[in-house]
């Protein structure tokens, strides 16, 4: 008897499995991704349920209304800065002054008021210096709103004498008025005729000439100057205290004039001669009367 058998008896039915789980070590489908610029929300895997998209800003749009809104901000506060009542010179402090008024100060400037940024101290100080008794001006800001003026007035230093009136004049040569100097300052008359002024200007070149004899006459003749005289057609003459005097012409050279006059003084003492005034005006040619 024959018998015909479709499948190996060893081996069993093939069966179809449906698996609902993993199975162990089972790989998984690589999911695509889909990247795209920052700030982007990454694509969903294929595993994963679809989402909605959020609404992204990229940043650098973000900075055209920061950079206006901060141009705004900064430009209302310069112009309350620049029109604040606390940025304005409310106070000006005036220093050294003593015969010329802080009223009359305050008013020839006209700096209360105005704003600290734009105050001209400049014009101020210019201003101030056409006051005839003031010598320097120093100007200056003191934030947040006051302004600083220190004065240096000029002071009496000699008198000069003219058409029989006594003037107070400084070093320049400028009129004081007569407030009387120290005593022993120099003493300077001339044959110029008319009333002078507080701020005018007497003759330089006598002022300096005298400032030099003062000075070196002292030392080089052991005598003091009681008057100096600038007369027309002689120029400087000089007085002394033990009476004798001295023709200088112009007021250039005075050093080496008054260094012929020492010598000669000393020759003329070693050989009797007396005189009462010597005659310098031309040069190496002095005179003894």
């Amino acid at each position: 008897m024959i018998v015909k058998r479709n499948r190996k008896p060893e081996q069993p039915p093939s069966m179809i499995v449906r698996r609902n789980r993993e199975t162990v070590g089972e790989r998984r489908p690589h999911a695509i991704v889909k990247r795209t610029r920052p700030g982007v929300v990454m694509a969903p895997t294929v595993d994963e349920a679809p989402r909605s998209r959020s609404l992204a800003i990229p940043r650098r749009w973000l900075w055209g209304p920061i950079a206006v809104v901060t141009l705004v901000a900064l430009g209302y506060g310069g112009w309350w800065l620049w029109e604040s009542p606390a940025l304005r010179v409310n106070h000006v402090r005036v220093s050294g002054n003593q015969r010329t008024s802080t009223d009359e100060i305050l008013r020839a400037t006209g700096l209360l008021g105005q704003s600290m940024f734009t105050a001209d101290l400049a014009d101020a100080q210019e201003v101030l210096y056409s006051f005839p008794l003031i010598a320097s001006i120093e100007v200056e800001r003191d934030w947040p709103n006051t302004v600083r003026i220190t004065v240096e007035e000029r002071s009496a230093w000699g008198t000069w004498e003219q058409d029989g009136v006594r003037y107070t004049i400084d070093r320049d040569g400028v009129v004081l008025g007569s407030e009387a100097p120290d005593t022993g300052a120099p003493h300077i008359k001339t044959a110029d005729l008319g009333a002078l002024r507080v701020g005018d200007h007497v003759n330089y070149q006598a002022v300096d000439a005298a400032a030099e004899i003062y000075e070196k006459l002292p030392r080089q003749l052991g005598t003091t100057v009681t008057e100096i005289a600038y007369l027309p057609g002689k120029g400087v003459q000089v007085t002394t205290a033990n009476g004798q005097q001295a023709l200088l012409g112009d007021s250039s050279s005075i050093a080496y004039k008054l260094a012929v006059w020492a010598a000669l003084s000393t020759e003329a003492r070693n050989q009797g001669i007396s005189y009462t005034t010597i005659d310098l005006r031309y040069g190496n040619r002095p005179v003894l009367y």
